[in-house]
């Protein structure tokens, strides 16, 4: 063996340790960035939004509006029962203004109709919180033809751009290799930042739109549907919110007040404004302006 293969050699793992001491400390410093930092218990409520099947172990109350239809979900799109559900729409939130210490929106916020609109929701009913979205650079490697967004952060501010045609022609490739590859998840890891925008937000989230409309394929809210699924559910401990979280629920067409109440024999809330009634199934109100009765 020559003495120039040699050195190539000992570079090489010399590389190859520099790789397993930086890759672990890299992984870690991106998760660190990446997850939310709500209050201790007993420092404010705390609302997590779109979470149905995986919940923040602080949240107080979960609310979705898609229990029944898993077109925009991916992965495990079990409903889970650990906490307190509400079922709502995140562009009108069915909460009175300041309720929450934080807000939690993880991988929601790309969904909106009108992502501004969302945005300003959250700032309303909660103080602080955090939100995480698919970077441009997600969207055109991996691709979700629901999203109808590309998303840039820009300081402190996230630009909501129609994707128009833009699309990720080979993203079924990497959709694979992050479920098969334990290297590939290992490198996404690593480069987490480069995939997602987190923003941890005080006061107002801060978001601007570019154009655009609407995916043309969306989930679908059935109300019929949600009640069956609810109903399924209560047996096995899936419950609305009470206390303090039941007492700060509104209207979510006028803000009114709502008051536990009975139409035809069946469980609603019905608002003092307009005398709108909202069905509850198994404790869990369906809190949106399509459900009412």
């Amino acid at each position: 063996m020559t003495s120039r293969v040699l050195e190539q050699r000992l570079t090489a793992a010399r590389g190859i340790a520099r790789d397993l001491v930086e890759i672990p400390r890299a992984v870690l410093r991106e998760h660190r960035k990446h997850r939310p930092h709500p209050p201790a218990v007993g420092q404010g409520l705390v609302i997590d939004i779109g979470a149905r099947q995986a919940p923040n172990s602080r949240a107080d109350v979960v609310v979705d509006k898609y229990i029944a239809d898993d077109f925009e979900r991916s992965g495990n799109s079990s409903l889970s029962i650990s906490k307190p559900l509400v079922i709502g729409d995140a562009e009108a939130l069915p909460f009175a203004t300041g309720t929450f210490a934080y807000a939690i929106a993880s991988h929601v916020l790309e969904h909106a109709t009108d992502p501004v609109l969302f945005a300003n929701e959250l700032s309303r009913i909660a103080q602080a919180g955090y939100v995480q979205v698919p970077s441009r650079e997600a969207e055109l490697t991996f691709g979700w033809p629901f999203h109808p967004w590309l998303i840039d952060l820009v300081d402190d501010t996230l630009v909501f751009c129609g994707r128009g045609s833009a699309a990720a022609p080979v993203g079924h490739v990497f959709h694979e290799a992050a479920t098969r590859s334990k290297l590939f998840a290992l490198w996404f890891a690593q480069h987490r930042s480069t995939f997602h925008h987190s923003v941890e937000w005080k006061g107002e989230l801060k978001v601007r739109r570019v154009g655009g409309t609407p995916s043309a394929t969306t989930a679908q809210f059935d109300v019929e549907e949600t009640k069956a699924r609810l109903a399924e559910l209560a047996g096995f401990g899936l419950r609305g919110p009470c206390g303090e979280v039941a007492r700060s629920m509104r209207c979510p067409v006028d803000g009114g007040y709502l008051e536990p109440s009975r139409r035809q024999g069946d469980e609603v809330l019905e608002c003092a404004e307009c005398e709108r009634a909202y069905p509850v199934v198994g404790g869990v109100p369906l809190l949106l302006q399509d459900a009412a009765v």
